[in-house]
């Protein structure tokens, strides 16, 4: 996941959410599909932080 870029991952989060919420999906496989979201939802808030703060120090600097 570590080289996936942000979008990547959001497309990903979003297909696992759909798939969640499909009612045909299988009780068995959403704590699977709940655990993934959640690293993909960790990803993408470290990614968006790590941006703020990249883009906080590039307007100090002017």
């Amino acid at each position: 996941m570590e080289k996936m870029k942000y979008e990547e991952a959001l497309g990903r989060l979003e297909k696992i959410v759909a798939q969640i919420e499909d009612p045909q999906t299988a009780v068995g496989d959403i704590p699977a599909k709940v655990k993934e979201a959640a690293a993909l939802l960790t990803y993408c808030r470290r990614m968006l932080k790590d941006s703020e703060e990249s883009i906080g120090k590039i307007l100090e600097e002017q």
